[in-house]
């Protein structure tokens, strides 16, 4: 593997690593927007209950995309290492 592959590659991984935190602290923005306001004009137990589930949904959504991505991560990260490797070997 030559110099540009071997950057191109971190900055891959950099870039999957970039998206996995904003995966995880950024929320999705109006995916729960509509229980939110049912639940805001009709405060009843049953809007709340239906507002908290689209939440947790919302949660799982998140985590299920930041673990692909996660593995995206560490395919990328084995021709990093492999790489680092044999440069660093001693002729």
């Amino acid at each position: 593997m030559n110099r540009t592959w071997y950057r191109v590659l971190w900055f891959l991984e950099l870039v999957v690593i970039l998206v996995i935190a904003l995966v995880l602290i950024l929320p999705i923005q109006d995916y729960a927007l509509r229980e939110f306001k049912e639940w805001q004009l009709h405060p009843s137990p049953e809007t709340l209950t239906a507002f908290q589930q689209k939440s947790h949904e919302e949660s799982q959504l998140r985590m299920i995309i930041a673990g692909s991505l996660a593995v995206a991560a560490v395919i990328l990260a084995i021709p990093i290492v492999r790489f680092r490797s044999k440069s660093r070997k001693p002729n």
